[in-house]
């Protein structure tokens, strides 16, 4: 046990990490997942920790540190990350999105021909992927156009395990349109939906991280990374947009981001595309400045 004084985990209530064991999460989680976790949010990280010390029976948030640091850190840091990441998401999120994807960027990428593939960074509970599924459906068919491949990855081994599961509720399903609800989705005894099978064996998921893991494959037509980058550091957000997704993506691919985001300020790989006014890039073609 380290000398540091232990920050003991009254049974009443949730204590405020010190900040100096802040600043050593901070740096861990940094390290382990390239997210920034800024100054004040020290409240938000006990809450999300005291559950694992609780579980763990540990007696003080130091105590969890050095076993993260420890040898046996290999099956805890799972949870440790499932406890950091933010996983707020819903059916059809920034629409204008899907509009474009469906009306423009697939009809132009099935008259190009050749393999189309979407991969969607930073998936969490996997309603983006089911989303991509429906759009991608929909375009295919009014192009009389062939198979879209979906895969969505996160480096939450929990948000993975329920996209799998694909179970949703209400406010998930809130801007699904009746007739996909109808369509796409079975009603479950609990007053959920689940994703029909057919749907959800042609969609692929897989716990993988942006920074240490190879992308899922080579010559991606289209990635969505959206709301994910606003938790990276500058330096981060570059190393993954012109590192890993300029190298993951086929020539003049398709880069989706939130609306809140944007890479025109540092991106030399990618240009805007002004398709609806939307948060949405290609990748430049070679030479070209």
């Amino acid at each position: 046990m380290s000398a540091i004084a232990q920050t003991r985990i009254p049974s009443a209530m949730t204590p405020v990490i010190s900040k100096n064991i802040f600043d050593k999460f901070r740096s861990l989680i940094y390290q382990k997942t390239g997210i920034n976790m800024r100054e004040g949010k020290q409240i938000l990280v006990s809450n999300r920790l005291r559950r694992r010390l609780v579980q763990l029976g540990l007696a003080s948030y130091e105590e969890y540190y050095e076993l993260l640091t420890s040898g046996e850190a290999s099956e805890e840091m799972p949870h440790f990350i499932d406890a950091v990441s933010t996983n707020e998401t819903y059916f059809f999120r920034e629409g204008n999105h899907f509009t474009a994807l469906e009306r423009t960027v697939l009809p132009e990428l099935f008259r190009a021909g050749g393999r189309l593939r979407i991969w969607s960074a930073g998936c969490s509970t996997g309603e983006e992927v089911y989303t991509l599924r429906i759009v991608a459906d929909t375009a295919a068919k009014a192009c009389g156009a062939r198979e879209v491949e979906i895969i969505g990855t996160d480096i939450s081994t929990t948000v993975i395990a329920r996209a799998q599961t694909a179970v949703y509720r209400d406010r998930a399903l809130r801007l699904v349109p009746p007739e996909l609800l109808r369509r796409y989705f079975s009603p479950t005894e609990d007053g959920g939906y689940q994703v029909r099978e057919e749907a959800r064996a042609r969609v692929e998921f897989k716990v993988h991280n942006l920074f240490t893991d190879a992308p899922p494959g080579e010559r991606i037509s289209v990635i969505f990374c959206r709301n994910v980058m606003i938790y990276f550091d500058k330096a981060t957000q570059v190393k993954l947009v012109d590192g890993i997704f300029a190298r993951a993506i086929a020539p003049e691919g398709y880069l989706f981001v939130g609306h809140s985001e944007s890479v025109s300020g540092f991106s030399k790989s990618f240009r805007y595309a002004p398709l609806l006014k939307a948060a949405i890039y290609r990748r430049k073609k070679e030479g070209s400045p």
